[in-house]
């Protein structure tokens, strides 16, 4: 539903994507990990087509951005980070504006606007003026717009960005709702407990470039790591766990965080039976040891150097 292959973007003496290869199949959610200034939002405007490439291709629902633009924007719903509203106008009123917009008439209006206010759960606020709305509603409303034509690709940049807990958790469920509907979704964020919650697939982008692009689920296989998390009664005890761990040579990453030691291994759970036994010979009051794939953190830290596009 998604190829783009070493599409690259120059703003003057900026070379802000650079040869920047994407797939995303039926059904993905794709995110786009990455500091700001890393080329995302840039990468989601070549394949909405706002903005043309220098040189690559984009591919969106098999039509080739390029060759015919219009076609890909009829098949793409579209969402900046940054969105206007007709504040005199209320929910519905939006919607039904954007239906005629995209020229949907009658029956078939009434029915996707109706359809839209319940996906996106405004149904008992669609009477409210637009002006009134709170930052989480304002999102779900222009979800619900970007929605209105049944795109079957969603660029998303930033949709979560400035939203409460309560909201972001409501917007987390949207988005599973749009994957398991059958909708591909690229969603762009640098808050990655967003991403690690909703993701099928991730790409980490920095520079301009693609650091790494595979599937969100099973990380340890792909970088070779465990991510071990250890918490201790006190702050004394993990630093005197982290002592302990450093003499073993496969540990790396050692890091304490108040009463929290965290390291990684080798994706070898052979090597963690003797580390927990150390620890608890030596006597550390350990009160959990947990063992996981190493999260988008762990990814994001080791496949980034800390540079801009």
């Amino acid at each position: 539903m998604i190829e783009a292959r070493a599409l690259t973007k120059r703003f003057g003496d900026r070379l802000a994507v650079r040869e920047i290869d994407l797939v995303a199949e039926k059904g993905c959610v794709l995110g786009l990990i990455g500091p700001n200034g890393a080329g995302k939002t840039t990468t989601i405007k070549l394949l909405a087509t706002v903005v043309a490439p220098d040189s690559g291709t984009a591919i969106v629902d098999g039509i080739d951005a390029l060759e015919d633009p219009a076609a890909v924007r009829a098949a793409v719903g579209y969402m900046p980070e940054r969105f206007g509203l007709y504040d005199e106008l209320t929910i519905e009123e939006y919607l039904e504006f954007f239906a005629r917009l995209h020229g949907l008439r009658g029956k078939a209006r009434a029915l996707r606007v109706s359809r839209v206010l319940e996906l996106a759960d405004l149904v008992p606020k669609r009477k409210d003026p637009c002006d009134a709305l709170s930052k989480g509603v304002r999102q779900r409303l222009y979800v619900a717009k970007t929605l209105l034509h049944d795109p079957r690709v969603l660029l998303l940049d930033e949709p979560a960005s400035g939203l409460d807990p309560r909201a972001r958790i409501e917007f987390r469920e949207l988005v599973r709702e749009l994957g398991a509907q059958g909708k591909t979704v690229l969603i762009s964020s640098h808050i990655l407990s967003e991403l690690e919650a909703v993701c099928t697939k991730v790409a980490v982008i920095e520079g301009g470039r693609v650091r790494f692009a595979g599937d969100a689920r099973d990380l340890a296989a792909q970088l070779g790591v465990l991510a071990i998390k250890v918490a201790f009664l006190d702050e004394a005890s993990a630093a005197r766990a982290r002592e302990l761990i450093e003499k073993e040579p496969k540990a790396s990453a050692l890091r304490v965080e108040r009463d929290v030691l965290r390291f990684e291994l080798p994706a070898d759970r052979a090597l963690v039976p003797p580390l927990h036994r150390a620890l608890v010979e030596a006597g550390l009051p350990v009160v959990s040891f947990e063992v996981a794939s190493p999260g988008l953190e762990q990814l994001f830290l080791r496949v980034t150097e800390g540079t801009v596009s």
